[in-house]
């Protein structure tokens, strides 16, 4: 049986996590590995910046 396709909602939302789970995973880096801190920052606001977007984009789809 084949599984039903997801919806654009349900893929922004799963791409929302994943784009949440890198800024965690950089942030922890970023305290591991101190002489690369700059590199983790600029990586997190690139990360933060996909987040607002998506979530934007899930806020335009779902308004009434």
């Amino acid at each position: 049986m084949a599984k039903d396709p997801i919806g654009p909602v349900e893929a922004l939302r799963i791409a929302l996590d994943k784009e949440r789970n890198a800024v965690e995973l950089y942030r922890k880096l970023g305290v591991e590995a101190k002489g690369a801190s700059e590199i983790f920052d600029f990586l997190i606001n690139e990360e933060m910046k996909h987040v607002r977007l998506i979530e934007m984009k899930i806020k335009e789809l779902t308004k009434d």
